[in-house]
């Protein structure tokens, strides 16, 4: 038990800070961005890994659990140790700690208790993937440039970004309601708005995730453009007449959300202006993007190989678990 919960807060010290959690790639899930980091320094062990730095009664802590924790610390962190030695002591106060915290835990059995367990498990697949995963799929060295080029031009979508708008809606299936909300949403005093159109978007909507968001829609693309993210170009169309951001197209537009028909009531918010990126500065970015998609794929092969060995079957969740509101707010079980 104690040795299984000592595993853990070792794997969670020596676990690299960049590995804790794998990042699959989604599309449009980020933009090109500066990729440069600090260099790590190098640690210099002056004593053997197995030298005692701390001990107490069936308390020890040794030179290579220091060692590990500091390889792995983010380069600014060691920067800082390393202009102020002293500062080390910060470690070893850390590890004796968190080494006394865990055989109390272990004194009350919460070595048992399935977070824990389950906390051990993603720090041991954060290793693995450091270690074992991450080297064999490679880094940027093995990526060739035919294969940026190819991925550049396979990719225009992230290159070459058309002008997006952000915009607040009312959607209802009623057009009387839908008139109705045009009508508050235009209606000013002394030249002012009188009305919050978030107000009414949170209001005045029948969809729950428009309801939640006030409305908001983000990166509605021109009308021109074949993916319109969901908007229904009715509503791009109108948008894009407007010139003037924090107007509010002044008619009730018919279309669809979600599946469902209605009529919308937009206001134009703000705009992001067109992206364009040469090959020559996204170059480096589309190198460490490879090298990140090779890594999942490797890590997705290597589970798919171990459940066809484990024969892995599951029972569907639906069956056996359901989420509802809680008046009390109490979920069940400790947080």
């Amino acid at each position: 038990m104690l040795k299984r919960l000592v595993l853990l807060c070792f794997a969670l010290w020596v676990a690299p800070v960049t590995a804790l959690a794998q990042p699959h790639p989604v599309e449009g899930d980020d933009e090109p961005r500066d990729t440069a980091a600090p260099t790590p320094m190098r640690v210099v062990p002056l004593v053997e890994g197995n030298s005692p730095v701390a001990t107490g009664r069936d308390v020890r802590v040794s030179a290579e659990e220091v060692y590990a924790w500091l390889r792995d610390s983010d380069p600014v962190s060691q920067r800082r140790y390393a202009s102020d030695p002293a500062l080390l002591n910060e470690v070893l106060d850390r590890l004796v700690a968190d080494r006394l915290l865990a055989r109390e835990a272990v004194r009350q059995r919460l070595d048992r208790d399935p977070i824990v367990r389950a906390a051990l498990e993603r720090a041991l697949v954060s290793r693995l993937r450091a270690t074992v995963i991450n080297p064999r799929a490679g880094d940027v060295t093995a990526v060739t440039e035919p294969e940026t080029r190819a991925w550049f031009a396979a990719h225009p979508d992230r290159f070459h970004i058309p002008e997006r708008r952000r915009v607040r809606a009312v959607f209802t299936r009623d057009r009387a309601v839908a008139n109705e909300v045009l009508r508050l949403a235009l209606l000013r005093r002394r030249g002012r708005v009188v009305n919050d159109f978030r107000r009414l978007a949170a209001t005045r909507n029948v969809d729950p995730e428009l309801v939640g968001a006030r409305g908001e829609i983000r990166d509605v693309l021109p009308p021109r453009e074949p993916n319109g993210e969901g908007v229904d170009l009715a509503v791009r169309q109108a948008v894009y007449e407007l010139r003037e951001e924090g107007a509010v197209v002044p008619r009730v537009i018919p279309g669809a959300w979600r599946g469902a028909q209605g009529f919308f009531v937009v206001r134009y918010v703000d705009r992001r202006a067109p992206i364009e990126r040469s090959y020559a500065e996204s170059a480096e970015w589309i190198r460490h993007r490879i090298v990140l998609e090779r890594r999942v794929a490797a890590e997705r092969e290597e589970v798919a190989r171990l459940e066809r060995q484990a024969e892995v079957r599951r029972v569907p969740l639906t069956g056996v678990v359901r989420l509802e509101p809680d008046a009390t707010g109490d979920a069940g079980a400790p947080r």
